[in-house]
Order: C-alpha cells, then sequence, then structure tokens
C-alpha cells in the first residue's frame, strides 16, 4: 500500500491536491477529513520522544495514557462519531493492540499528573483526604498517605527505536488496509504529516509515501480569513500575521521540500498553470494519465481561480495588502 498525503500551514488550499489525485480511479480518496493522529500533541511523533529518545520513569507511561486518551477523543461518541465513521471498531481495536505491542508491563500505581489530567477539582478532592488526615489523627505521622488511586493502572514502556517505528508502520498500514479496497494499492489521506520536520515523520512509513506540501500567497490566506471565512484560528492583526507567516515558513530556509518523497508547490500554479503543474505533479506521484477518468470533475480551476487575488475583492484595506506586500516579498506569486 502506498499513501499520498497533503501538508499545509492552514488555508493554503491543499484540498485542491486532495480533489485533483482522487479523480484517478487506481486511488484511494479516504474522505476529506483529517487525520492528524500521528503529528498531533500526544500523537505518535510525541510517544517517540517519551518513550525512546527521552525515556523517563514517569514520563514514558504517561505518554501512553495520553495517547489512549487522544484514541478515545478520536474515536468520538454517537453525536460526533469522528474516525469511528470512518474505521468503525477498527479504529479503537488497532489503536489499542499499538499501545499493547509498545507496553513493556503495567501494574497499579499512580503519580501526581494522574491526578492532574482529571482536573483541578478531582486532584483537590483526592488530596483533601489526606491533607485533613495529616490536620488530625496523623499529625505525628506526616509521612503517612492514603491511596485513593487504588484502580490506577501505570504503563511502562521504553521501546528501541528499531522496535518503535516496527510497531508503528504495522499499526498505520493495518488501520488503513482495514478499509482499503483490495484492488487499489493507492491511499490519499489528508494531513497525515505537518509541512515541517518531515524526515522525522516519514519514517513511519517505510518509504511508501509521497508528501505535497502546498502553501499559497500570503494576501489571499491573511483577506480570506479575516473577511472571509473569519475562523480566527490565525493572527487578524497584519503585523502580527506576518510575523506568524515567517514563524510558520521558517524551516524551508533548511529543510528540502523537493525529494523523492516530498514535492512543494504552490496553490496557484495549479490554478494558473493546471496542465503543466499536473503532469509534474501527475509524474511524480507515478500516476498514469490513462486513469486521470474524472478530470475536472473534483478540481476544476476554472473555479478555483475565484478564489485567488481575493484582496482585490476589499479595496477599503489597502494598507493591510501594502504591508504584507512589504514584509514578506519572498511569498508573493507573481501573477
Amino acid at each position: 500500500m502506498k499513501f499520498i498525503t497533503c501538508a499545509s500551514y492552514y488555508g493554503t488550499g491543499s484540498s485542491a491536491v486532495t480533489d485533483y489525485v482522487s479523480e484517478f480511479n487506481t486511488v484511494f480518496s479516504f474522505t476529506d477529513e483529517e487525520f492528524r493522529f500521528i503529528q498531533d500533541p500526544d500523537g505518535i511523533s510525541d510517544l517517540e520522544f517519551n518513550l525512546v529518545e527521552c525515556f523517563n520513569r514517569h514520563n514514558s507511561g504517561h505518554a501512553l495514557k495520553r495517547y489512549k486518551r487522544l484514541v478515545d477523543l478520536y474515536c468520538g461518541n454517537f453525536l460526533v462519531p469522528r474516525y469511528r465513521r470512518f474505521f468503525g471498531d477498527g479504529w479503537k481495536n488497532y489503536s489499542y493492540q499499538y499501545i499493547n505491542d509498545l507496553t513493556d508491563f503495567t501494574y497499579h500505581g499512580w503519580w501526581h499528573y494522574d491526578l492532574f489530567d482529571r482536573g483541578t477539582w478531582f486532584w483537590l478532592r483526592k488530596r483533601l483526604v489526606n491533607k485533613i488526615l495529616h490536620k488530625t489523627i496523623w499529625r505525628n505521622n506526616p509521612d503517612r498517605s492514603i491511596n485513593t488511586m487504588t484502580d490506577e493502572i501505570t504503563y511502562c514502556s521504553h521501546p528501541t527505536e528499531e522496535k518503535f517505528l516496527r510497531c508503528t508502520r504495522e499499526y498505520i498500514y493495518k488501520l488503513f488496509e482495514s478499509v482499503k479496497p483490495q484492488n487499489i494499492d493507492t491511499i490519499m489521506v489528508d494531513q497525515l504529516v505537518p509541512p515541517m520536520n518531515l524526515p522525522r515523520y516519514l519514517r513511519y512509513f517505510d518509504d511508501n509515501i509521497k508528501v505535497v506540501v502546498v502553501d499559497r500567497d500570503p494576501r489571499d490566506v491573511f483577506f480570506l480569513d479575516k473577511y472571509v471565512w473569519k475562523d480566527g484560528i490565525i493572527p487578524n492583526d497584519v503585523e502580527t500575521f506576518c510575523k506568524w507567516f515567517h514563524y510558520t515558513r521558517d524551516h524551508r530556509k533548511y529543510e528540502s521540500m523537493n525529494t523523492d518523497y516530498i514535492k512543494f508547490i504552490q496553490f496557484e500554479d495549479l490554478v494558473y498553470h493546471y496542465d503543466q503543474t499536473g503532469v509534474e505533479l501527475r509524474e511524480w506521484l507515478g500516476l498514469d494519465e490513462k486513469n486521470h477518468l474524472y478530470k475536472r470533475k473534483y478540481f476544476d480551476p476554472a473555479v478555483s481561480i475565484h478564489n485567488t487575488q481575493v484582496w482585490k475583492k476589499f479595496p477599503d484595506y489597502d494598507r493591510e495588502r501594502e504591508f504584507i506586500e512589504k514584509a514578506l516579498p519572498e511569498y508573493l506569486y507573481d501573477f
């Protein structure tokens, strides 16, 4: 099984690549959902850091608990099914098996982060009993403590890098193999990895992944978010926005964005130079033109062109456009 995925910085139009690749009948497009369990906080990358690179008798076991909590969060519930909607029971089953495979042994025990993770009131309630006892009948025995977490399980795990990567690759492969049609070997999954620090994340796929990093003219990113989407996810003050834009793209100064496994494209190139960029992308991904059976069905540059040069629709805010042009000249697209 081969993976194709997009990596973006927010609002950069990476769905255009997802839509383009989905037009090939040899690709299984696994919905437009973002599957971020590898890169998100408490995800697989954090697991590797805590279990392999920075092992600690408390942190490592706690990292497995936090990954289990992330699995439960992404599983969803009857109101918001989340990943269960796509994997069914497989999401939890394969994820819990992955946790078991990485666990050396467990025992009944706890530490203070097991209290903190349940919230301030839980922590206060559990510790209040000991405080009262130390002030009364145990005031002459300050070291005594009552165990209020008798059912808590502590995980112990310290795998080698080789074992961690083997378990992770098997986990990811089994998870997506369970939903992929048997007659298709290539699967398109959105946002499996971030655009930065990619050499770290590529190790989880054993050379069977292609990552397309997509960026967009900063003027469009700013004006779309502030005046059209109004999500509030990124800064809407233009000076802070420019700092944020630099901050999120700075890695490209020292990380290669064009390798056998990574390809950088501008959203605008796919729109304004559809044929040329499409050929480059298709050949790099190893897709055959004869299998492009649904051309322009999901990605139509004639439609997407209306989502470019958006700042022209807001002439009253030229000051913001000019500020971006002066602060971020190297990121502007030459229309």
